[in-house]
């Protein structure tokens, strides 16, 4: 089995997902015009403010994970040089989509709550941020809301690209989209994953904790959630289908999720708190026409949790290829 991989970068790899899922919803909200039928919309702060804290988080795991980075520190920078390798690409990204974030979060902070302005110029070591007070705000926000949705769908692409690319030392985390489509299954998962588990944190955590059941603000909402569990509900039957098919430790892989040494994770940490639960409630919702708190609350809890586990998962069901 293969066990080098851990809790440790399936944090990370989860942290680079929400991050980037919350993003890309602030982000929507903010062109669709959401943002501004409204006094107060908590799905756009936490969605700004929340990435750059939770990828400065995942990048601190991923150096302490990398025992160069523990040791030598500086070795960390040469890994800017080397475009061969996907690594490079994330350090790239990371280095770009982190400090659009943080500026999108502040941008985001100022226009929710324009009595910061006085607070952050009584502040001799905020003044350096001035310039950003003398931009239109609203335009300048949508400009990096923009730049970062780009960035942030390649975050959460990479790290199933990460993955995949390690194949065929692990045949599982290289498995095809379907055995005739040569595409790896792993980035479009992970694409997936981030978006619902960035839906689930920024509407149905913040925005309900917030303001009380969001569908009331925006009425499509728990078909939206369950179109998102729909997809990712598919393309992780087909990732094990298509594994099964394979042959081989791929299949050997899909067999330890379904029915072996890890199905408890899949079936009770996975399947249940993200996939069905949510779906009942957001189904019931449709049906209904409102949520109550507590439903919105848990469903929220529910895909976020399975995130996490989704990758864990992944992670430590990889077996290597026989030699």
């Amino acid at each position: 089995m293969q066990t080098a991989w851990g809790w440790l970068p399936a944090i990370y790899l989860f942290l680079g997902g929400l991050g980037a899922g919350a993003l890309l919803i602030a982000a929507v909200f903010e062109f669709y015009g959401k943002r501004y039928q409204y006094e107060f919309c908590p799905t756009t702060l936490v969605g700004a403010t929340v990435p750059g804290p939770l990828l400065i988080l995942g990048t601190i795991l991923l150096i302490l994970d990398l025992g160069a980075g523990r040791r030598e520190p500086w070795r960390i920078f040469y890994m800017y040089t080397n475009f061969s390798s996907v690594m490079t690409w994330g350090v790239w990204l990371l280095s770009l989509f982190i400090p659009v974030a943080l500026i999108y979060g502040f941008l985001e902070i100022l226009d929710t709550f324009p009595a910061a302005r006085p607070w952050l110029k009584s502040r001799r070591w905020l003044r350096w941020t001035a310039f950003l007070w003398n931009l239109p705000l609203r335009r300048t926000k949508r400009v990096f809301a923009g730049v970062g949705s780009v960035l942030a769908v390649g975050v959460a692409t990479y790290t199933g690209i990460l993955l995949s690319v390690v194949g065929p030392a692990i045949p599982f985390w290289s498995t095809r989209v379907l055995p005739f489509i040569p595409i790896p299954m792993m980035p479009v998962l992970f694409l997936v994953s981030a978006l619902s588990t960035g839906l689930g944190l920024t509407v149905d955590l913040a925005a309900t904790l917030a303001i009380g059941p969001m569908e009331q603000r925006v009425k499509s909402l728990p078909w939206i959630h369950m179109a998102f569990i729909g997809l990712e509900t598919l393309l992780l039957g087909m990732l094990l289908i298509t594994a099964l098919l394979d042959g081989g430790s791929a299949a050997q892989s899909a067999r330890e999720i379904i029915v072996g040494t890890y199905a408890v994770v899949f079936w009770v940490f996975i399947v249940l708190p993200g996939f069905i639960f949510p779906f009942v409630i957001h189904a019931y919702a449709a049906g209904l026409g409102r949520h109550s708190p507590v439903s919105g609350v848990g469903s929220g809890m529910g895909i976020v949790i399975s995130g996490l586990f989704l990758r864990y998962l992944i992670l430590i069901s990889g077996i290597p290829a026989a030699l």
